[in-house]
């Protein structure tokens, strides 16, 4: 073999080893929530387009319970989902409200379903003792644009946590259409962010 062609099949090894190192860590997701593997998992960064109201920038995670998109199943509509964001600070109760309506309300467009329905009504608790719980909890009524083209409320627990030294915070939800007294909160609740969070 020539050194010509020694040096060809060197440079394209290099090339190409370099290539999978890149790709590698491409694919490598950041994670916020720890869950079992029967639970689907979804990261989306963010901003994103169809998001048009949202001013954060970061990614979220999405976590779906199995038969989260069966009408007939206890876990349909139930997820949780997780935001890891740029701030200087915790986000504000308006920040948070603000957000999380425009982001339900950019998901539902387009759909098959309508092109006339009514935006999310998000009534999330907003007094002053109740912004520093870990248990912060409301309500949501929003357009399925993607199951059942109904009108479905859902209830929501939320808390938040801070990462001071990579000055990003976290915003966690659980979502589901059944109250808070079925046992289907306690697979929600079972979802816990990841020990090293901060360190995403």
């Amino acid at each position: 073999m020539s050194f010509i062609n020694k040096t060809t099949i060197a440079a394209f090894l290099l090339v190409f080893l370099n290539s999978i190192s890149v790709i590698c860590q491409s694919t490598i997701q950041p994670s916020i929530l720890q869950a079992e593997e029967t639970w689907g998992k979804e990261i989306i960064k963010f901003p994103v387009e169809w998001v048009p109201e949202m001013t954060l920038t970061g990614f979220e995670e999405l976590r779906f319970a199995p038969g989260w998109s069966d009408p007939e199943s206890d876990r349909f509509w139930t997820l949780v989902m997780a935001w890891s964001v740029e701030s200087a600070g915790p986000l504000s109760f308006e920040q948070i409200e603000r957000n999380l309506r425009g982001y339900f309300t950019g998901l539902m467009i387009p759909n098959h379903w309508a092109t006339d329905f009514p935006d999310p009504v998000l009534k999330l608790r907003s007094s002053e003792t109740e912004k520093e719980s870990k248990n912060l909890h409301g309500t949501m009524t929003l357009f399925d644009g993607f199951h059942t083209g109904k009108l479905i409320t859902v209830q929501i627990r939320w808390e938040q946590h801070y990462c001071e030294e990579a000055k990003r915070a976290m915003v966690i939800f659980r979502f589901s259409p059944k109250t808070f007294d079925h046992p289907v909160w306690k697979e929600l609740d079972a979802i816990k962010k990841v020990r090293n969070v901060c360190e995403n």
